[in-house]
């Protein structure tokens, strides 16, 4: 019987560790990108008065404002950094 145990248990951590690495290269595991720097790729893209930096949806969304006043929203990718929407307003 413990022979058995044993031999469930290896078999569920052997499908479950490879489960577990997938779900993490298909965008389903937590954040890897800081809220630091989330304001660092806001500020390099002209943000400079930041009122807001929320994670939801699976994105960081940022709102503030540029240098010439205008209202800026942007959406970044918290696994890569890139901007997957920006957005200005008058």
């Amino acid at each position: 019987m413990r022979n058995r145990i044993a031999v469930v248990t290896l078999v569920s951590v052997c499908i479950a560790a490879p489960l577990g690495a997938m779900a993490q290269t298909v965008g389903l595991g937590p954040p890897t990108m800081p809220v630091d720097q989330v304001r660092d790729i806001a500020v390099m893209n002209g943000l400079i008065a930041i009122r807001k930096i929320e994670l939801y949806d699976g994105k960081w969304h940022v709102e503030g404002r540029d240098q010439s006043g205008k209202r800026v929203e942007m959406q970044i990718d918290p696994r890569t950094g890139a901007i997957a929407h920006l957005e200005r307003f008058d």
